[in-house]
């Protein structure tokens, strides 16, 4: 009789906790840090010469010489409580971290992750690879512990990443340990939740979501990655919603495109938005006419140099709405050679179809953006700080 008792108990106590309304996780902000990173991982969309055009060429190293490095933005994660300096890449889909047990030159200088004493790890017993500009990435698929500043996605199953063995040498010098790919879903691993397909899996529909902001050096304003919330603080009016044109990727339609105030006819475009890198890449033949707008415009392999005094101002339509791009962000400034050399930040490249348009952190600088897969969109709504609200 006791023992019936006790199973009566505790039967009926799961169907109480079980009928308990389910409670969705807390907002979780992650404070992001401007790091260097070379263009290894931009250079495969600008490394095609284009096609003859009556924009001049400059007669100058390759890209891949002349400007060599870019900037991503890092969070701090750790693997059961191995910290990790991460990438935050809205255009990439995976987690990668390096193994304990990578040789390669480019993993010298990184943290490692060692599974030895963590209890949460499994391996796949599955490869995997990626293939970037100057060599490929190779590893093992893993499931571990992973926690976000509070946030542990997967919870007690863990969250699936790359494990890796191989770095290509041209990442020797980036400042990050790895990368955390926010993109929708991982086109090229099957049968497994990414970070943010586990995001879907932990909160309430209208909290399954995440918004980020980049900050500018210039203005001391501060960049955040906020998982399962927004920040109305950081941003002025109203947040406009564009829908996804993919399922994968966050990518939407635009609108429109003006230089200076003059309209130019690009219609179709796709606009993907992708914060592990710096430029705005558009087709080569997109690029061509964009910068037949400002004089003495120099084409570089995609790259265009300019006078560093050009006007350069620049609206993208999106969601019915003119996003302004502040010329700073447009205009990037080095020293080369002794001399000051001025590039702009809008490149011409291979993207995945004469439509699509990669919108780097130029972009992404002059918006506060949220990111809802349920409801297949992306809202976008003007900076607190702004000039030009």
């Amino acid at each position: 009789m006791y023992i019936w008792h006790i199973f009566i108990f505790i039967t009926s106590t799961l169907l109480i906790v079980n009928a308990l309304p389910y409670k969705s996780p807390k907002p979780y902000t992650i404070t992001l840090k401007k790091k260097l990173i070379s263009k290894a991982h931009i250079l495969h969309y600008v490394s095609r010469p284009s096609t003859t055009t009556d924009i001049k060429r400059a007669a100058t190293e390759p890209l891949k010489n002349e400007f060599h490095q870019d900037y991503a933005y890092f969070g701090e994660v750790t693997l059961s409580g191995q910290k990790f300096n991460v990438m935050i890449d809205t255009g990439f889909g995976d987690f990668l971290i390096p193994s304990i047990n990578c040789t390669s030159s480019a993993c010298k200088n990184k943290s490692k992750y060692n599974p030895v004493n963590d209890k949460s790890f499994k391996t796949k017993n599955k490869t995997f690879g990626y293939v970037y500009f100057g060599g490929n990435v190779y590893g093992i698929r893993s499931t571990a512990s992973l926690n976000i500043n509070g946030y542990t996605p997967g919870y007690s199953s863990g969250q699936n990443f790359g494990l890796v063995n191989i770095l290509p040498e041209s990442f020797k010098n980036d400042e990050f340990d790895g990368i955390l790919g926010l993109a929708a879903s991982n086109e090229f691993v099957k049968f497994e939740y990414n970070v943010y397909e586990n995001i879907l899996l932990n909160y309430e529909t209208e909290n399954a979501i995440f918004s980020l902001m980049i900050g500018r050096e210039a203005d001391e304003t501060e960049s955040e990655l906020i998982i399962g919330g927004i920040d109305q603080s950081k941003y002025t009016g109203e947040l406009v919603t564009t829908q996804m044109s993919d399922n994968i990727y966050w990518s939407i339609h635009l609108d429109g495109f003006s230089i200076n105030g003059k309209s130019l006819e690009f219609q179709g475009r796709i606009g993907k938005i992708v914060s592990g890198i710096s430029p705005i890449i558009v087709p080569f033949d997109d690029a061509h006419k964009i910068y037949q707008k400002i004089p003495n415009a120099i084409d570089n392999d995609g790259s265009f140099v300019m006078p560093c005094e050009s006007e350069f101002k620049v609206k993208i339509k999106i969601g019915s709405v003119d996003w302004d791009i502040d010329p700073r962000d447009l205009i990037d400034v080095q020293q080369l050679r002794n001399q000051e050399t001025c590039s702009g930040m809008i490149m011409g490249g291979i993207t995945a179809s004469d439509n699509e348009w990669i919108l780097g952190t130029t972009f992404l600088k002059n918006v506060y953006s949220v990111y809802d897969y349920y409801d297949h969109a992306i809202r976008f709504a003007k900076l607190n700080d702004s000039k030009f609200q």
